[in-house]
């Protein structure tokens, strides 16, 4: 299994950043080129993307700045990517984001996700610049 893990440094605090990546609603804001638009339907998120609609859920822990986003066509058929934020000290903080190649998605897809997750990455570190 294929697997793309970006990183990034940024000049704000594991708190402020972990704030902003962890709701959900922020979600179009850095993931530009996946997120098109996130909405609440029947107490559900979904997300409007490239490939469709997406349902999406998210699984946090501020302690450890685990960000964990379950995305996929169905709430059983969902895939996870995988974000955390750690704290270098109280105005230095580094993200990662980590994407797996999941059996369904066939390789030129896959290339596509990569370079998004870059971008995604990049757009983080210009939120927080």
């Amino acid at each position: 299994m294929n697997s793309v893990t970006e990183s990034c440094v940024v000049e704000s605090s594991k708190t402020k950043v972990f704030d902003f990546l962890s709701d959900i609603e922020n979600l179009p804001k850095w993931s530009t080129q996946f997120i098109q638009k996130v909405m609440l339907v029947d107490d559900k998120y979904k997300a409007v993307t490239p490939i469709g609609e997406v349902f999406l859920r998210y699984e946090t822990d501020r302690n450890t700045g685990v960000i964990d986003i379950y995305a996929g066509p169905t709430e059983k058929q969902m895939t996870c990517a995988f974000l955390r934020v750690v704290s270098f000290s109280e105005n230095s903080s580094g993200v990662t984001f980590t994407f797996f190649q999941y059996p369904d998605v066939d390789d030129s897809i896959w290339q596509i996700f990569c370079e998004w997750i870059k971008i995604e990455v990049g757009n983080i570190k210009k939120i927080f610049s």
